[in-house]
């Protein structure tokens, strides 16, 4: 009887075992659907702590006043979330929600022209 008993638990423990090698093969072979850096580096955005007043212009709705009003805001105090930009007179939540996508704080400016508004998902 204990031999019976070792030989189930032996083959169960093998179906487990052969289970688990199946879907971490399968797991292998199904390609990441991830952001890499690659694409997030291509992305068009602009550094609202560094960007000459022509580079924020390049941001959907952002014309020369509100540029300058940027620049303004920025010398007497350093951006310290995306969200802040609502503080500029004549930016507010609503042109914030356009801007996000394209605002960052860090690294360099990417934006090379004009920007197009991205259409809002249904929420």
């Amino acid at each position: 009887m204990n031999t019976l008993r070792t030989n189930t638990i032996r083959r169960v423990f093998l179906g487990l075992l052969a289970a688990v090698m199946m879907l971490g093969s399968l797991a292998e072979a199904r390609p990441h659907k991830r952001r890499t850096r690659a694409v997030e580096q291509h992305r068009q955005v602009v550094n609202i702590n560094k960007a000459t007043e022509d580079q924020l212009q390049f941001l959907p709705g952002i014309g020369p006043s509100k540029s300058r009003a940027i620049v303004h805001y920025r010398a007497k105090r350093k951006f310290r979330s995306t969200y802040q930009i609502v503080r500029v007179k004549g930016i507010g939540r609503k042109t914030y929600r356009k801007l996000r996508p394209h605002l960052t704080l860090t690294g360099p400016t990417t934006a090379s022209g004009k920007i197009k508004p991205r259409k809002q998902e249904a929420q």
